[in-house]
């Protein structure tokens, strides 16, 4: 008896060579689209199956098809079927998940139907019968599939693998669909179930340790800031350095849509006026961001990659080794003269000249990267054991922006503070941040308590001072607390360290005891009422 097979597929790959194995060794093809027209195009014999276009002329089609694969290699049911395929051995259908809007789905063309179920409801079928039907649906599984088919070979077991492979494909789709419908009709932020479909994009050579595995998981259509990835030169990327590119490209991103252009923000001053706080455009600068372990290491704004890059790597010298810095533009011939002498090991960017590349290719260990989509900026995950957590992804800067201070800071301080702000959106709890002059003098992420990171940002903005790594003879005097900060006696040595300015959450109990000292020495102090605690 001939067996017949389904071939229609979302991509080509391997499907050449599985279709000429097919027809040699006797097997009828049916196909359609742009698999059919691959096999026309390539003389191999096929019918068009009508069945899988989705139109009412061919709904009785389609049946007859449904029910063919149902009842493949099981006799007793045949006398209830009548069906033109007689028996349908190997069902090859692979479908990309795919996101649409609401609108398209909605208003969709007749001849286009977004809601289209015929091919997975056909791979559902074989999968209900999949000890007499073969289904693929993974182009890499084409070949060992037609060595077990050459020897006679496939057993049950394989038979189940492939029809698990084919539910985490429709399962795929199917999450697909539900994000579309359901996430951007805005009635569900967290819907009863977890559905979005990562696809596998690599398996990596290991975890964050050499003795854990890893793989790569990506948006379908190359959504996200991930599907815009391209590594022009150095070695391959490992786990943890794909850690520290989400991150710093995050930093750019949200620099290019909070700072670059910062809207003006509400509040009220000391006796609780309102007032209204403006921000000068950053849109002419350069922002360089760097990252190691995940955190923020060092930031600067400049006037060319050039000098942000120099600004932030003079604070941040010993740090940067084996980091990850990104600049908000390309990276130029001055900017790769800083670069080329620097141990970092990853460089992002929009993109490089071709002078830049030249200068670059000197450093092989050097990863060049450039990133071309806008982070998406929606949810972070944490995994947890048997459960994961989702949350909003922290991109708000300011809720307020309230002077509770006799002193008001100057527009530079401001400017600083909402820089300062800006670099602790990827910190972790407990954060603090010393700026002088558009650049982190003093950084500390991941304290215990939030006066800890304060006094220990402190101390390298004091170190890189007295090393002349700031460009300043002074020590910096804008201070930016991630945590919200409660007045201590040892919160005294603030002002004996020169600072002048102060920007935290606020809201304690004894914020009035912090906003009578530093009326006492003249230091101006911000609530914003948002904490950046990160994870």
């Amino acid at each position: 008896m001939k067996k017949r097979a389904i071939l229609c597929t979302a991509g080509t790959e391997n499907l050449l060579e599985l279709a000429q194995y097919l027809i040699s060794a006797g097997w009828e093809l049916i196909s359609t689209g742009s698999s059919g027209k691959l096999l026309a195009d390539s003389k191999i014999p096929y019918k068009e199956a009508a069945a899988l276009f989705d139109t009412p002329r061919s709904f009785s089609d389609y049946m007859s098809l449904y029910r063919s694969i149902l009842t493949t290699g099981q006799q007793q049911e045949k006398n209830c079927c009548f069906d033109e395929y007689l028996e349908i051995n190997l069902v090859c259908i692979n479908i990309t998940p795919s996101f649409k809007t609401v609108t398209e789905v909605r208003e969709f063309d007749a001849s286009n139907d977004f809601i289209d179920i015929r091919c997975s409801t056909l791979v559902e079928a074989a999968c209900k019968n999949y000890k007499n039907v073969l289904i693929l649906t993974d182009p890499d599984d084409y070949g060992e599939t037609m060595i077990q088919l050459k020897t006679e070979s496939i057993s049950t077991g394989y038979r189940l693998y492939l029809a698990g492979k084919a539910f985490n494909m429709i399962s795929a789709c199917n999450g697909a669909a539900a994000n579309t419908i359901l996430h951007q009709s805005g009635k569900e932020i967290y819907s009863r179930y977890f559905t979005v479909p990562y696809k596998k994009a690599l398996e990596l050579k290991c975890g964050a340790a050499r003795q854990q595995s890893a793989g790569l998981y990506l948006l379908p259509e190359s959504t996200g800031s991930m599907g815009g990835i391209k590594k022009l030169q150095g070695r391959e990327i490992p786990y943890s350095l794909y850690i520290n590119i989400d991150a710093v490209w995050k930093g750019l991103c949200l620099f290019s849509s909070k700072l670059k252009n910062a809207a003006a923000v509400s509040g009220t001053d000391c006796e609780g006026n309102p007032i209204v706080t403006q921000f000068t455009p950053a849109a002419g600068s350069v922002y360089t961001y760097s990252v190691k372990h995940g955190i923020p290491v060092s930031a600067a704004l400049g006037s060319n990659a050039a000098e942000s890059y120099r600004k932030m790597f003079n604070c941040g010298k010993a740090a940067l080794n084996d980091a990850t810095a990104g600049f908000s533009s390309v990276v130029d011939d001055k900017a790769a003269q800083e670069l080329v002498s620097s141990k970092l090991c990853a460089v992002i960017a929009p993109g490089f000249t071709p002078e830049a590349r030249v200068i670059l290719a000197a450093r092989k260990d050097m990863r060049l990267i450039s990133m071309s989509k806008p982070a998406l900026m929606s949810f972070d995950f944490r995994s947890l054991d048997g459960g994961l957590l989702i949350e909003s992804t922290d991109t708000v800067l300011f809720e307020k922006w309230n002077f509770v201070t006799k002193t008001r800071p100057i527009q530079q301080q401001i400017d600083e503070m909402a820089f300062g702000q800006l670099i602790l959106t990827g910190a972790k709890q407990d954060a603090a941040v010393v700026v002088k002059d558009m650049t982190t003098t003093g950084m500390c992420c991941a304290a215990m308590l939030p006066e800890d990171a304060c006094f220990a940002a402190l101390d390298h903005a004091v170190k890189n001072v007295q090393e002349g790594l700031t460009g300043s003879p002074v020590n910096a005097d804008v201070l930016i607390c991630g945590s919200v900060l409660p007045f201590s006696p040892e919160l005294r040595l603030i002002a004996e360290r020169g600072i002048r300015a102060i920007l935290q959450p606020g809201g304690v109990q004894n914020d009035q005891d912090f906003i009578s000292f530093c009326n006492d020495h003249n230091i101006a102090m911000v609530f914003t009422g948002i904490e950046h605690p990160g994870i």
